[in-house]
């Protein structure tokens, strides 16, 4: 029997009224930063010390201690009749109530707030709401611990089975599966997509500029026309230094975004369940069931090819909201042998069993080529009137249209076995993933007026949070995989989740 019972109402730890004072210090800052620059560089900031500004400054802490004090006073928990419920509000109050049987994962979070106050934050998580059903943000690791293995224990007990998962975890034995190293570290920060670190500088950039803009209107509009006098007169050589400059910048950001989320990355196994670990200011602590895996995604590019390791996401019976998550729940740095190993683990060998192979009809490849044909030569054709040079980019907008369209259509294939379904696909990154049939919920046949014509379908697998679409099959070959995959499901005994 577990030492802490939660079937009284429990509020958080005292310290959640800190942890609350800060977020909404935090929050306040976001908003009204902008008018704190403009009065410190107006010259108006002695004007902050005057009685009225004082007054209206400690009426607003006032406020924001109150809120925190009634946030944490009116927000508890409790276990009741086979459910966790969780009540909050003092203006608006909330209750929220999940079945045991509901409930798909049960996660620990930790960030930097609520390390420096000694507090861990717990989410329970229910398959198809729109988002996370319950976040309790500041109670204590142990009771957090209590928590999660009760409530893995209740559910458990609602499947008939006598043992609790997380007592399974602290019980059995674990094998680490996968354990990154600082080196490891940088080689994936070296092959991640560095798009994305330079679209946040042009991001923050252009907010800040605007922003800036607003306030100190006539001074910024200076700093643009001397950058632009300067970038107009500037050499080539001082052109590419701007260029090298972003690029590194965008490096930099990639590589620190890789060793926030992912430093001291742990992977273990046991029984039946995966254990990872992971982060530096925010840490987190999640247990993935094997039964709750959906679906594994494998993407791997050209630079990650050539230092073999790869991105895999175990992707689960979660809510709408942690389903779009891109990083819900990755494992980077995977090479090929560790790939086969979580497959292993998670499917029972599926590489095994023959497969029924078929690609889409060769409309695919027609209507991909006239869509990226129709989309680069629009840009190009109105710049074209601005700058002659670009003309010459016109001619060339064909061939690269063709060979897009050819890589993607080359790339993409399905194949189904009596058990899993494998689909690959992607344009730079190459993109596996692989399915067990069993755990599809619904199997939709969709044609457009165009795939009536041309005799195609497309096929799309409703699972718990996310659709698989497979597009422009034959008929008859979208008839016979849906058979076949309804089939698996009806004389399957074992549950999805």
């Amino acid at each position: 029997m577990l030492k802490d019972s939660f079937d009284t109402p429990r509020r958080q730890s005292v310290t959640g009224t800190l942890f609350f004072l800060l977020m909404s210090v935090q929050k306040v800052i976001r908003m009204f930063w902008p008018l704190l620059l403009l009065y410190v560089f107006k010259g108006n900031a002695s004007k902050m010390m005057e009685p009225k500004w004082l007054i209206g400054l400690l009426f607003l802490i006032l406020i924001l201690i109150a809120h925190s004090i009634l946030t944490w006073y009116n927000f508890y928990f409790l276990i009741k009749d086979k459910e966790f419920v969780l009540r909050k509000g003092y203006l608006k109050r909330v209750v929220i109530a999940i079945p045991f049987e509901k409930i798909v994962s049960i996660n620990l979070k930790q960030g930097l707030i609520q390390q420096v106050l000694g507090v861990v934050q717990l989410e329970v998580d229910s398959a198809g709401s729109k988002k996370k059903e319950v976040a309790i943000y500041a109670i204590s690791r142990e009771i957090a611990e209590a928590l999660k293995e009760q409530l893995a224990s209740y559910k458990k007990d609602s499947s008939d089975s006598e043992d609790s998962l997380i007592a399974e975890e602290n019980i059995v034995e674990q094998e680490t599966i996968l354990q990154l190293s600082l080196k490891d570290l940088f080689r994936i920060s070296i092959a991640k997509n560095h798009l994305r670190g330079l679209l946040i500088i042009l991001a923050f950039g252009n907010n800040i500029y605007y922003q800036l803009k607003d306030l100190f209107e006539s001074e910024v509009n200076l700093a643009a026309d001397k950058t632009e006098s300067f970038l107009e007169h500037s050499s080539t050589l001082a052109l590419a230094g701007v260029v090298i400059f972003v690029l590194l910048l965008s490096l930099i950001i990639s590589m620190a975004d890789v060793f926030l989320r992912y430093y001291d990355f742990n992977m273990k196994s046991f029984a039946n369940a995966f254990s990872l670990q992971s982060g530096l200011i925010k840490r987190k602590n999640i247990t993935i069931p094997f039964s709750k895996i959906q679906r594994l995604k494998r993407s791997i590019n050209p630079i990650q090819k050539w230092l073999n390791i790869s991105n895999i996401q175990l992707v689960q019976a979660n809510s709408i909201e942690v389903s779009k998550e891109k990083d819900k729940v990755a494992v980077p740095g995977c090479d090929d042998e560790k790939f086969k190993e979580l497959c292993d683990k998670v499917y029972d060998n599926p590489f095994s069993q023959p497969t029924y192979d078929t690609k889409p009809q060769k409309v695919f490849l027609r209507r991909s080529f006239i869509f990226l044909f129709i989309f680069m030569s629009v840009p190009v054709f109105a710049l074209s009137l601005k700058f002659n040079w670009m003309w010459y980019l016109e001619i060339l907008v064909p061939f690269l249209a063709a060979g897009i369209a050819y890589l993607s259509y080359y790339r993409r294939s399905y194949h189904l076995s009596s058990d899993f379904l494998k689909i690959n696909s992607g344009l730079i990154a190459k993109d596996f993933s692989i399915i067990e049939v069993y755990k599809v919920q619904t199997v939709h046949i969709k044609r457009t007026i165009f795939q009536r014509r041309n005799g195609t379908a497309s096929l799309d697998l409703g699972m718990a949070g996310s659709v698989v679409r497979i597009e422009y099959l034959s008929y008859d070959e979208a008839i016979r995989m849906k058979d076949q995959i309804l089939y698996k499901i009806e004389v399957t005994k074992k549950k999805w989740m």
